[in-house]
Order: C-alpha cells, then structure tokens, then sequence
C-alpha cells in the first residue's frame, strides 16, 4: 500500500461484525454499480487486520482517499455514509471535481 500512495484509489476500512460496517459495504457495492468509477479496495478487520496500521487507521468504518499521493480521511460514520451516498448537491460537486 505504501507504493501506491502516488496512485488515486479508495479505501474502505470495515469489520464484519459491526452493523454500521455492514451498512456501509452495502452502500459501497451500490455505489461502485452506479456511481463509481474509481478503484475501490474493501479491507477487512478479519482477513487484513496489518492492513490497518498502513494508514493509521483504528476504528471501522473509514474511507480513506488517495488522490494522487493526496490521502484524505473520513472517520465517523456520518461523513462515510455520505461519501457513498451524497445528497444531490454534493453529488453533482463531486462528479465536477472528479472529472477535473
């Protein structure tokens, strides 16, 4: 993961015993159908726990962004519902700065 912090992708850190996480990768395999067309990686608390430590990350669910070496993070639940599940508004801002 290290090397590929130059590269644009999505990260969505979950476990699968939390509701809030299972929700979340509902929402994500909704979105990566209709709206998505960036690479998305699911991480999972059980099957890639070491996984975590590449980004610091230590409660699920997050999303972290990577945008040409530019890592934006998205803790609590509120801000990862929306992500994968934007009002209009901010739906159509973000397809605009996805295109630039």
């Amino acid at each position: 993961m290290k090397n590929k912090r130059s590269e644009s992708f999505i990260l969505l850190y979950h476990s699968e015993w939390c509701r809030f996480s299972t929700r979340i990768v509902e929402l994500a395999k909704e979105w990566a159908l209709k709206d998505g067309n960036e690479t998305l990686y699911l991480i999972s608390s059980w099957e890639l726990p070491h996984a975590f430590a590449a980004f610091a990350v230590t409660g699920a669910p997050t999303v972290i962004e990577v945008k040409n070496g530019k890592v934006i993070v998205h803790v609590e639940y509120p801000k990862v519902y929306e992500y994968f599940n934007p009002s209009p508004k901010k739906r159509k801002k973000y397809r605009q700065t996805a295109a630039s």
